[in-house]
């Protein structure tokens, strides 16, 4: 209120210098968002190229589940092929209320959502301890993270399981201290997003329990009000899982229990090739400096949970995934401690001489810099980020190429119903055709996860398991990459075989030359033509067929019987 004078207040003029010392600050945090907002852009449109195979093994349990025959995978088959049940059940939504059978557009929407979760995530837990600026300086690390993009483009579930770790801390954080009530129930969502979902989970208990045990105020009662529920809960999970499927662990897990058999350095190796490509040298230094001089106890319990994760990673063996899976679920906290780490070393340098003041805010937007250029793809910096940028290429381009181009003549080749298709990509085709798919690594196997080996084959994608074929009874085998060829690309029934996924090996249990004919679907007007492999069977004559218009299946070498 002004005075009886007409002159304002002291209020008045006081609330005046406030605007006017803050508008720089506004301006700069206002420059930085429409920046990042830019970067970000920029970085959805380098990832979008990016599909795998792998989503599309959820999507077929999806699918399964929305139609009412349940978690099942392909044509009915019960099998646990899938690590992220809660991911599942969410991308369900999409064919529940949509006849779109391509669950990637719904996927995207989904994950990138999550990301933009992660960025305001971030960013409201390092404003807890720290200004705006280092608030948006972690954002600025998360958005030159590439990885990031290319997960959420991929359609899997590894961005939303990072964004619900995310949150879990955030929730666990803004509890008192003293008196935590349903924080750990912010954890369920990880949990159930992925497999390793109680690697988080176990984080935040152990390091309330060490808490209460420091305080001597806690009780360990109440550790047992707060722990009960979630893990109740998750415990339910596992049990239903395991009375549905008959497996404790999901086939994935037991498809790659061999990752590190013959090369027990393999999760060192990607361990140091992520630090070394995300420049996390650079700031690691700021991050320890969040714990001595930040928020100790907040800035611990992440540090905590960060460590255990990257343990975990390590012990597994990582992934053959082009975006440090395994690894990328910690880099949103990372980024908070990065945040935290800067704010409490500017607070230190802020009294000191100018010269002081200077050095410290360069080598905190240096380091900052630094691992910014390091995460995006824009600058490659060494052999293995072209590598795996080459594979994510390579990656993107065959899946959209040799397998979603290739789906309907895929879905020609079957049939009937049920029939039993064996390829080494099980995601696309058992979305879109209706065979019952053995999968030749064991993923959605249990028989080849089980009994399989690692002969001739990388044990990082599974195994392989030529005598289980005698069990499984298989219908089709189709041939490898390119998997759409011409109509006269091959001229002897050898020449076919030779060119199926460890078709010699399986040749000496099933016997391709007496059991199997050569077939191949040919596109009539382009003569783009799938070859494939399928079993002689007295109630399905070997002739010529028109599946759709445009359309024809035929067997060159059936008059030979094969035999040249």
């Amino acid at each position: 209120m002004p005075d009886p004078l007409g002159e304002p207040s002291s209020r008045a003029i006081g609330a005046r210098r406030w605007r006017r010392a803050l508008a720089p600050v506004g301006l700069l945090w206002a420059t930085g968002v429409l920046l990042l907002s830019y970067v970000a852009a920029d970085q959805v449109s380098r990832a979008l190229d990016f599909r795998v195979d792998d989503a599309y093994i959820t999507f077929s349990f999806s699918k399964n589940l929305a139609s009412g025959h349940g978690p099942v995978f392909s044509h009915g088959l019960r099998v646990e092929g899938y690590s992220n049940f809660l991911w599942m059940v969410v991308i369900a939504i999409h064919y529940v209320f949509s006849g779109v059978e391509d669950a990637l557009g719904f996927a995207r929407v989904v994950t990138f959502a999550c990301l933009a979760l992660c960025f305001v995530g971030v960013y409201r837990l390092t404003r807890r301890a720290a200004g705006p600026v280092a608030a948006l300086a972690s954002v600025a690390a998360l958005v030159s993270c590439s990885d990031l993009f290319r997960a959420a483009a991929s359609g899997l579930e590894t961005v939303p399981f990072a964004a619900a770790i995310l949150l879990g801390w955030c929730a666990y954080l803004s509890e008192a201290a003293r008196r935590k009530r349903w924080s750990l129930l912010a954890f369920l969502p990880a949990a159930l997003l992925r497999i390793d979902g109680f690697v988080p989970m176990l984080a935040v208990f152990g390091v309330q329990m060490l808490t209460s045990l420091k305080d001597r105020r806690g009780s360990a009662q109440a550790l047992a009000r707060w722990a009960a529920p979630p893990f109740a809960l998750w415990a339910a999970y596992f049990l239903w899982r395991y009375a549905y499927y008959g497996l404790p662990l999901p086939t994935t897990y037991y498809a790659k229990t061999m990752v590190t058999t013959g090369n027990p350095h393999r999760g060192f190796r990607q361990a140091y090739d992520f630090v070394r490509d995300y420049g996390a040298l650079s700031v690691l230094p700021l991050a320890c400096f969040a714990v001595a001089r930040g928020p100790r106890r907040a800035a611990m319990a992440l540090g905590c949970a960060v460590t255990l994760q990257v343990a975990y990673a390590i012990t597994v063996g990582g992934d053959w995934m082009p975006f440090n899976r395994f690894f990328l679920p910690i880099v949103p906290l990372a980024a908070v401690l990065f945040g935290w780490g800067g704010q409490a070393a500017w607070q230190m340098a802020r009294r000191s001489h100018a010269f002081v003041r200077f050095a410290v805010a360069t080598a905190i937007i240096a380091a900052l810099l630094f691992s910014c250029v390091h995460m995006h793809a824009a600058s490659i910096d060494s052999p293995q980020e072209r590598k795996k940028l080459r594979t994510a290429s390579s990656v993107g381009a065959h899946t959209r190429h040799n397998l979603l181009a290739v789906k309907e003549m895929m879905a020609y080749v079957v049939r009937r119903p049920g029939d039993r298709l064996v390829t080494d990509y099980a995601g696309v085709f058992s979305v879109f055709t209706d065979a019952a798919v053995i999968d030749m690594w064991g993923l959605c196997n249990a028989d080849i996860a089980l009994h399989g080996g690692t002969r001739g084959i990388n044990p990082i994608y599974g195994k392989e398991c030529a005598e289980c074929y005698a069990r499984l009874e298989p219908d089709y085998f189709h041939i490898g990459v390119p998997i759409v060829r011409d109509r006269e690309s091959f001229h002897r029934f050898s020449d076919v075989l030779a060119n199926v996924f460890q078709g010699r090996a399986i040749d000496r249990v099933i016997d391709f030359r007496r059991n199997f004919a050569a077939g191949r679907v040919i596109e009539e007007s382009s003569g783009r033509t799938l070859w494939f492999l399928e079993r002689r069977r007295a109630e399905l004559p070997l002739e010529r067929r028109s599946p759709a218009q445009g359309f024809s299946v035929d067997y060159p070498f059936e008059h030979r019987r094969a035999g040249e």
